[in-house]
């Protein structure tokens, strides 16, 4: 609820982005101190493109399969363009399956 706070807050009192401190993922970051479980600081949140891999590092993503892998199969793009405005976008951005890495390879690190 802190969350959804702050946001409605902002209409009254807008506040200003700065690219390195105050941007979507440090603003993010800051409102889950209210998590029993919140992630400690990292440079990644600041450098925000090395988040998806610090959430992986954390195991906060899926750790079956290699980081460069899953970042793979997260890629959207072409099912998202392919989907357009169907009914069902969601599912069809979803369709490719996660297929389980074997038993032993999931601890594999992403260098």
């Amino acid at each position: 609820m802190a969350y959804m706070n702050k946001i409605n807050s902002l209409k009254n009192r807008p506040e200003f982005y700065n690219s390195l401190t105050t941007n979507c993922t440090t603003s993010i970051w800051m409102n889950t101190h209210v998590n029993p479980d919140h992630i400690p600081f990292s440079w990644k949140i600041l450098l925000s493109g090395y988040v998806p891999e610090y959430l992986y590092e954390r195991r906060l993503l899926d750790n079956r399969l290699p980081f460069p892998e899953l970042q793979r199969r997260s890629h959207v793009n072409a099912r998202a363009q392919a989907a357009d405005a169907a009914v069902d976008f969601s599912r069809r951005i979803r369709e490719e399956e996660i297929t389980p890495v074997p038993a032993g390879k999931s601890d594999k690190s992403s260098d």
